[in-house]
């Protein structure tokens, strides 16, 4: 099998946790208490959500795009 690719955007969600999504895979969401941390849940978030789509016959997306950015506005 090749590998697959997917964008995951990694947010400060306070007290040192991590929160993770997947904007190619709605159904991947999740949190880590460090970015590592955040970065491993999201893997197996991903694997299981593919294994499910896979199960269920449903098309894997294929890898689109992502940007984050920062936007300075005065205040």
């Amino acid at each position: 099998m090749s590998a697959l690719t997917f964008n995951a955007v990694y947010e400060d969600a306070g007290d040192g946790w991590v929160y993770a999504h997947v904007p190619g895979l709605p159904e991947v969401h999740t949190q880590g208490e460090s970015l590592q941390d955040a970065r491993e849940m999201v893997r197996d978030a991903i694997a299981l959500v593919l294994e499910e789509r896979r199960g269920r016959g449903e098309a894997i997306p294929e890898t689109g795009w992502a940007l984050v950015e920062a936007v300075e506005i005065a205040a």
